[in-house]
């Protein structure tokens, strides 16, 4: 072999993608990108929850004052069911995806590497999330959650929450996030969601100022 041929057999095996490992090389799907709702909050919002009298009384006793959105924090559930004109941008490697809000300026991480929850973490705002790729489709389930957490205004969730995502790609481009939450403190049953998301390559983040209604 001569020093050509050597030089060029070295090139193609530095520079293979194996060995750079670029790309989503796991990742079934392409959900990257800043995306922007398209479904009304009416739209999101589940009929008639199946609600456990501890849910039912949780409900009616709710106080918009005591909403942790009045106080600049975002939290899951309800961060993925933002509603025009804030946008989400969703970056995606091997290990992890990262989704950026652009209200609130706060950041979800899913975990791809099937990692446990922290114990010394414990229930946090936006909870543990674990992804795993099923075809196109991206799985994530999420845990704990802050008890303190609501779906939206005045349905209640408990730290025994888990909720199962499934991020779909449609024949449109856009985005489907299908979310199926599971309370058995708060509902007798699991209820389910659906929102839409539309990609919007040219958009960018602006800066978002959150005014915090004093304590």
């Amino acid at each position: 072999m001569n020093n050509k041929s050597k030089i060029n057999l070295l090139v193609s095996v530095c520079f293979s993608p194996l060995v750079l490992n670029i790309g989503h090389t796991q990742a079934e799907g392409d959900i990257e990108g800043i995306w922007r709702p398209l479904r009304d909050i009416s739209q999101i919002l589940p009929i008639d929850p199946p609600f456990t009298p501890t849910g039912r009384t949780a409900q009616d006793e709710f106080d918009i004052a005591n909403d942790p959105y009045l106080k600049c924090i975002v939290y899951m559930p309800r961060a993925m069911i933002a509603w025009a004109p804030t946008s989400i941008e969703i970056i995606q490697s091997e290990e992890r995806i990262w989704i950026l809000f652009e209200a609130y300026h706060q950041v979800r991480r899913i975990f791809l590497d099937g990692r446990d929850i922290p114990e010394a973490v414990g229930a946090t705002w936006m909870g543990h999330s674990n992804g795993y790729w099923e075809g196109e489709t991206l799985i994530v389930k999420t845990k704990a959650l802050r008890e303190t957490s609501y779906f939206w205004e005045g349905l209640p969730l408990s730290e025994s929450t888990e909720i199962v995502e499934r991020f779909t790609r449609l024949s449109d481009g856009s985005l489907e996030i299908h979310m199926t939450v599971t309370d058995p403190v708060n509902y007798n049953d699991s209820w389910e969601t659906t929102h839409v998301w539309g990609l919007s390559p040219d958009a960018h983040f602006y800066e978002y100022e959150c005014d915090r209604v004093p304590d």
